[in-house]
């Protein structure tokens, strides 16, 4: 039986570069003290003598770097920077309150702080903001998700000093790593579920501002995935926030025995919940949350994607890599079903109707 080859140790690759173990290890970090020359010789060198960095070693070491830190008594901090939302907004709103739950119990959990910063403090400037993160040592930052209108967003910021990441599927200038919802597989789940219950003629109620965000995604998964293909387009309707006119009469003439919305605000529109009511057609949300009781819909776990974003951003810091990434990466979930009791008998109604 062969003997199991030797692992290459980092002083190994530091003998054959003549250099201090210190440096060394610096090097294959990719840290920024080092010059870039140095770093290039330092990698090409591990990499021929075939090392492979054990990432449970490194993910230790990385925890020890930052509890040793002087920059915050509970480690390096991350900041939490709510964008285009008011202090006011981030307590109060359930949503805000829930995204920023979730990355707070991350960011401990890998032994970070979380300190809250928003665009909206008075007298705040996108420089200001970024010079008040750099006076206090911060690097990480986790942008929060966006619930106004715009589909892309900048800051003015010089991003080479920081390990950034995006929660929810705004476009960022430049495009920075994101955790999202997946929202083409949250309209196909509803649409799965639905049809569990028997339902044949759904149709659905799409914010244009939100169908844009997301690459119109829930648009496009509504016509693959519609249980009717061919009637499938004239059963969506895709409007803007401020319209809600004729939305009764477009149901009615749909025949449909489900109602999908792209969020439960939808159901406000003028004798459209009344006209549901009386022609049992089953309500269902993509964007549900348990403020909107006995509405079915998907959870888009905004709480476990903020938590994702905090992971982007550890990633980033345990390898030293900051500034604009050349391929950001783009971590999306579909959600979760929720139904419930009181909806269930409502939608099989809507199955026998004639």
């Amino acid at each position: 039986m062969p003997s199991q080859k030797r692992a290459v140790t980092l002083k190994d690759i530091a003998v054959r570069a003549r250099l201090s173990l210190a440096t060394t290890s610096y090097a294959l970090r990719n840290d920024p003290k080092i010059s870039e020359g140095t770093r290039r010789h330092v990698q090409e060198t591990a990499r021929g003598l075939g090392y492979r960095p054990n990432p449970r070693i490194a993910s230790l070491m990385a925890h020890i770097r930052r509890a040793g830190s002087r920059r915050a008594h509970l480690g390096e901090s991350i900041a939490f920077v709510w964008v285009h939302t008011s202090r006011d907004e981030a307590t109060n709103d359930p949503f805000h309150r829930r995204v920023f739950a979730g990355a707070q119990q991350r960011a401990e959990q890998l032994g970070f702080g979380l300190q809250e910063f928003s665009t909206n403090d008075p007298g705040m400037t996108d420089r200001r903001l970024q010079q008040i993160l750099q006076a206090r040592g911060i690097i990480g930052v986790v942008l929060s998700p966006v619930t106004t209108n715009e589909s892309t967003l900048a800051l003015d910021w010089d991003w080479s000093g920081f390990a950034a990441a995006a929660i929810g599927n705004v476009t960022w200038t430049p495009e920075l790593h994101h955790a999202g919802h997946h929202h083409y597989l949250g309209m196909r789940l509803a649409l799965l579920e639905l049809a569990k219950l028997g339902c044949r003629r759904p149709a659905a109620l799409i914010e244009s501002e939100s169908n844009e965000r997301a690459k119109r995604a829930w648009e496009a998964a509504f016509l693959t995935h519609h249980p009717a293909r061919r009637q499938a387009p004239a059963l969506v309707r895709v409007q803007a926030r401020a319209q809600s006119g004729e939305v009764a009469a477009w149901l009615r003439a749909s025949r449909a025995d489900a109602l999908v919305v792209s969020a439960a605000r939808l159901l406000s529109a003028p004798g459209l919940a009344a006209l549901a009511r009386k022609l049992a057609v089953a309500p269902v949300t993509l964007d549900w949350n348990d403020e909107r009781p006995g509405v079915a819909g998907v959870d888009q776990c905004y709480d476990r994607v903020a938590a994702h974003a905090i992971d982007l951003v550890a990633a980033q810091l345990n390898s030293n890599e900051t500034g604009v990434p050349d391929l950001p990466r783009m971590m999306l979930f579909p959600g979760r079903w929720v139904a419930p009791h009181a909806q269930i008998p409502r939608i099989l109604r809507a199955e026998h109707r004639a």
